[in-house]
C-alpha cells in the first residue's frame, strides 16, 4: 500500500515521489479511494487487492450502510457469519426497496470524517453478480414458504390499515382554509414511518440483550458496528418488517392519489375556484415542491428520530417472533375477511371506507411481486416501482373518468371509489420512491424521479384532462 508524503503526491515503495490520481481528494491513500469510488482499481498497482478490499467492504455495508463510508476499514467477518442464515432468507425479498436501499442516515457516529455514502444500485449490481455465480434456484424449503405466506398475511393486514388511515388523514386534514390537504399529510406520516423503520435497529435485533461480548471492543468500535450489521439484515428477512414498511408505509402513501390531487389542482375542475390561469401552475408546482419536500423530510425526520430513541427502544425477543408469525396469519385473513363481510352488509360506510378496504390487500400485493421481480433487472432505474406508480395512475385516472360518467349508478360509483384509494391507492407509493430516489446515484435519482412524476402526471392529463376540458365531469352519485 502506498503511503501520503504530501496532500499532492504520493510515495513509492522506493521513496519516489508520484503523482496523485485524479479524482482523490482530502489526502485519502489509495485503499480508501478505491473503498470510496474516487479512483478504479485499475487505476492503482494493487488492484486484485483494492478489488477485493472494496468487494469485502461492500457485502458488509449491504449489512448496515450506515457504517459503509468510514476511513478505517471495518471487520465485517464476524456479522456474516452471525447473519449468513438471515442473509440468505432476505434474498427471497431482493428487488425490495426497503430491504435493498441503505439507512437513510448514514455515518452519524463518526466525527471528523469525510462524508461517505452508499448507494442503491451498487447493492443491486452486487446482488446481480452472486446471482449469476449462484447454482440455478431450487424449490422453496416448507420453512421458507411459511414464512413468504406470513409475510403477505402481514401485508394484508397492514395494507388495509394503512389504505384506512390515509382515506380519514386525508379527510381530517382537508377543511376551509388549509394550507395543506389532500394525501400530502399521508405521504409526510408514511414516509416518516418508513424512515423510523429502515434506521431502527434495536426492536427487530436477534441477538439477546444480555448477550455477553466475546471479543473487545476497538476504539473504533468494530464489535459494535458488526453485530448492528447482523441486526440490520436480520431484521429485513422478518415478515413483521416487510408488512410494516411495504405493507403499512407504502399503502398510508400514494404517487396516484398525489398525481389526482397535483391535476386537479393544474385544471382548477375539482373544486373550482375563481382565479387567474396562472395560479393554476402555481398550485400545481405547490402540490409538487410541497409534497417532494415534505416526503423526503418525513423520511429523514424518522430516521434522527430513530436514532434519538435507539437507546431507549426495547429489543424484541427472538423466542417471540413464532408468535407474532401466527398473531399476522390470524390478522391478515380474518380483518380481510371481516372487511368484505362489511362492505356487503354495512352499506353505509361502503363508498367511504370499506371497498377501500377490500381492494387494498390486491394492490399491495402486486406492488411487492412487481418490486421483486422488475426491480432487480435495471439496478440504476427502479422499473417495478415504475410500472405500478405509473400504471395504477392510469388506472386511477381511467376510474375517475368511469366514475364521472352519467350512466354509473351509487353502487358502481362506490365501487370505483373503493378502486382509486384501494386497489391504486395501495398499488403506488410515495414512500418507496423516496427511499429510491434518495438512495441512487444524483444523475439516477434524477432521471427516476422525473421520469415517474412526468409520466404519472401525463396519465391523468391524458386521460383524464382530453376528456374534462372537452366535455366536463358530470356531478359522482356518491
Amino acid at each position: 500500500m502506498t503511503t501520503t508524503s504530501n496532500p499532492g503526491t504520493h510515495g513509492n515503495q522506493h521513496g519516489e515521489p508520484t503523482e496523485e490520481p485524479h479524482g482523490i481528494s482530502f489526502g485519502l491513500n489509495e485503499i480508501e479511494a478505491a473503498r470510496s469510488g474516487a479512483i478504479a482499481p485499475s487505476q492503482t498497482e494493487n488492484g486484485d487487492e483494492l478489488y477485493d478490499l472494496r468487494k469485502t467492504t461492500s457485502r458488509g455495508s449491504r449489512a448496515s450502510r450506515r457504517m459503509s463510508g468510514s476511513l478505517y476499514p471495518v471487520d465485517t467477518t464476524n456479522s456474516q457469519e452471525l447473519s449468513s442464515h438471515a442473509s440468505s432468507r432476505s434474498r427471497r425479498y431482493s428487488g425490495v426497496a426497503e430491504v435493498d436501499a441503505p439507512a437513510p442516515v448514514q455515518d452519524e457516529t463518526q466525527e471528523g470524517l469525510s462524508y461517505r455514502r452508499s448507494f442503491l444500485e451498487d447493492s443491486r449490481q452486487e446482488e446481480r453478480i452472486e446471482d449469476a455465480d449462484r447454482p440455478a434456484p431450487v424449490r422453496l424449503s416448507w420453512k421458507e414458504r411459511v414464512d413468504l405466506f406470513t409475510t403477505f398475511c402481514w401485508l394484508i393486514f397492514f395494507s388495509i390499515l394503512g389504505a384506512l388511515a390515509r382515506v380519514g388523514l386525508s379527510a381530517l386534514t382537508t377543511y376551509p382554509g388549509s394550507p395543506v390537504a389532500g394525501v400530502i399529510w399521508a405521504n409526510f406520516a408514511g414516509s416518516f414511518v418508513m424512515g423510523f423503520m429502515a434506521e431502527e435497529i434495536r426492536f427487530f435485533a436477534a441477538v439477546p440483550a444480555q448477550k455477553e461480548k466475546t471479543e473487545p471492543e476497538t476504539s473504533n468500535g468494530e464489535s459494535d458496528v458488526a453485530e448492528d450489521n447482523h441486526w440490520s439484515i436480520d431484521k429485513k428477512a422478518i415478515p413483521l418488517y416487510i408488512g410494516i414498511t411495504t405493507g403499512f408505509c407504502g399503502s398510508l402513501t400514494s404517487f396516484s392519489s398525489w398525481m389526482r390531487d397535483s391535476f386537479w389542482a393544474m385544471s382548477n375542475t375539482s373544486p373550482v375556484h375563481p382565479r387567474h390561469r396562472g395560479n393554476d401552475v402555481e398550485a400545481l408546482l405547490a402540490q409538487f415542491i410541497a409534497t417532494v419536500a415534505l416526503s423526503v423530510g418525513g423520511l429523514k425526520c424518522g430516521a434522527h428520530i430513530a436514532l434519538f430513541l435507539r437507546p431507549v427502544i426495547p429489543t424484541m425477543p427472538k423466542d417471540f417472533r413464532p408468535h407474532l408469525d401466527i398473531m399476522g396469519m390470524f390478522l391478515g385473513i380474518s380483518c380481510w375477511i371481516g372487511i368484505v363481510m362489511m362492505a356487503i352488509f354495512v352499506p353505509k360506510w361502503r363508498g367511504i371506507v370499506l371497498f377501500a378496504g377490500v381492494f387494498a390487500p390486491i394492490g399491495t400485493m402486486m406492488r411487492f411481486m412487481a418490486s421483486r421481480k422488475f426491480n432487480p433487472r435495471f439496478p440504476t432505474f427502479p422499473l417495478g416501482t415504475f410500472m405500478v406508480n405509473v400504471g395504477g395512475s392510469i388506472l386511477d385516472a381511467t376510474f375517475i373518468l368511469l366514475q364521472n360518467y352519467g350512466g354509473v349508478g351509487v353502487i358502481g360509483c362506490q365501487v370505483l371509489q373503493g378502486l382509486e384509494d384501494g386497489l391504486c391507492g395501495c398499488l403506488t407509493t410515495v414512500s418507496t420512491w423516496v427511499v429510491e430516489i434518495t438512495s441512487l446515484r444524483r444523475g439516477h435519482a434524477y432521471n427516476y424521479g422525473i421520469a415517474s412524476v412526468l409520466c404519472g402526471f401525463l396519465s391523468f392529463v391524458i386521460i383524464l384532462g382530453t376528456y374534462t376540458w372537452d366535455h366536463g365531469l358530470d356531478a359522482r352519485k356518491c
